[in-house]
């Protein structure tokens, strides 16, 4: 931290001169124009105390304004979310807004930061603040770890810009490596798909907006593409829906969160609940480790946040961070499976259960879109209870449940049809 430098400055070079920009259901604008516009912005851009906020609805707009952020000198702290709630309402340029008190870090931080919105686990909204100075750093890391990554002419993501997987992984990455961004909404993937089509790209989607994508993908070729399943719930029934419109495509799954950056990555279709491997150059490792082989994962790297504005990140003295996530490596040692979190372990009848596992369990029976698992508290004891999206039996459900490693015995299962399935904007299954 205390980095006053402009985070784009190393970039703005590239940007300009690139031949590659934004594309938007309005139309495509270069990064030389963006940047032009950018730069008169951040030259007349006043003092504000708390810095300023990016609207994150991924218009032309909001570019301009984290490009503005950017090229600003001396570096401003900036939000990247929803002006209406973060800022104090003043806003310069239609593209930056002054940032409330609520967007200071937490306890004395030297230097600027940035934080992008979340709603975290609790469903409140919360800020997670990074160092903008090692925002190219985090981008050199995907791209010596990812050839995908390395190789891609173009970023797509469907998704507001303050969910943490857009942002790192597809946003910041066209940015400072001058590709190009395609920002579009689920009902638009023509957008998509015309840049996609014979190019090798990175495509950020939840996998039922994917399979959306691919109907309409139905000619083309995307051989090049890798798609990242945002969310997670990839099955194997998904994957062939969304290869059947993207034809030739790859999958790149992966794990992280907005606190710990990108964790593990993996290159094949499992419902086992094994979550790949670490990101090539990333330090991940398990921390407190049980009898069982369960352990908390920790991490650092340049894509990791140093606070929260809830207090609640878990943040050890040398800068490691970790959101609770429990797994045990697999046979080979060089790989993790997921076991769930600490803070949703479950005690029933003295078992440890974990919820991760009997969902991914659940999901891949046939039929099955989505499943989620609870715990009813109303009683003496603790309960499970595993809400279930699709066309199965409970029978199945309690199969599944039981032919776990840790067999669990659910007290209710709640089967819904996919029909009556409900998504929020991130294609997460509200169930």
């Amino acid at each position: 931290m205390g980095d006053s430098r402009p985070w784009l400055s190393a970039a703005v070079d590239t940007l300009t001169t690139a031949r590659t920009g934004l594309v938007t259901e309005h139309g495509r604008y270069s990064w030389a124009e963006l940047v032009a516009q950018a730069g008169a912005l951040a030259a007349d851009l006043p003092t504000s105390p708390y810095g300023w906020v990016v609207p994150s609805d991924g218009s032309v707009r909001s570019v301009i304004g984290l490009l503005a952020v950017g090229l600003a000198d001396p570096a401003p702290s900036w939000v990247l979310g929803d002006p209406g709630r973060w800022s104090t309402g003043e806003a310069v340029g239609e593209a930056l807004w002054q940032a409330g008190a609520s967007c200071s870090p937490p306890g004395s931080v030297p230097g600027v930061s940035y934080a992008t919105a979340t709603s975290g686990t609790t469903g409140q909204p919360r800020l997670l603040f990074g160092d903008p100075a090692a925002l190219p750093d985090a981008v050199r890391l995907y791209a010596d770890g990812m050839p995908e990554y390395a190789d891609a002419e173009v970023f797509a993501a469907c998704s507001a810009l303050d969910f943490a997987a857009a942002f790192y992984m597809t946003v910041v990455p066209a940015i400072l490596r001058a590709r190009d961004l395609v920002l579009f909404a689920p009902h638009r993937w023509d957008v998509a798909v015309r840049e996609l089509d014979g190019r090798k790209g990175v495509c950020l989607a939840a996998p039922v907006l994917a399979a959306l994508g691919g109907r309409a993908a139905s000619s083309g070729d995307y051989r090049g593409l890798s798609l990242v399943p945002a969310g997670g719930g990839l099955t194997a029934a998904r994957a062939e829906r969304i290869s059947a419109g993207f034809t030739g495509c790859s999958f790149l799954t992966m794990l992280g969160s907005t606190e710990t950056g990108l964790l593990t990555v993996g290159r094949e279709v499992r419902e086992d609940g094994h979550i790949g491997s670490p990101l090539p150059g990333k330090p991940v490792w398990l921390a407190d480790v049980g009898a069982d082989g369960v352990g908390t994962l920790w991490t650092k790297g340049p894509d990791t946040r140093f606070a929260a504005s809830d207090g609640s990140l878990l943040r050890d003295a040398d800068g490691a961070v970790s959101t609770g996530d429990l797994a045990h490596l697999d046979a080979a040692g060089t790989g993790y499976f997921l076991d769930g979190r600490s803070d949703d372990l479950i005690k029933v009848d003295g078992v440890s259960v974990y919820p991760t596992a009997v969902a991914a369990a659940v999901r891949a029976l046939p039929g099955v879109l989505d499943a989620a698992v609870s715990v009813d508290r109303g009683g003496p004891v603790d309960r499970i209870v595993v809400t279930v999206i699709g066309e199965t039996t409970e029978h199945r459900v309690r199969e599944a449940c039981g032919a776990l490693p840790q067999p669990v015995v659910p007290q209710r299962v709640v089967i819904t049809a996919g029909e009556a399935a409900a998504y929020n904007e991130r294609g997460k299954v509200l169930l």
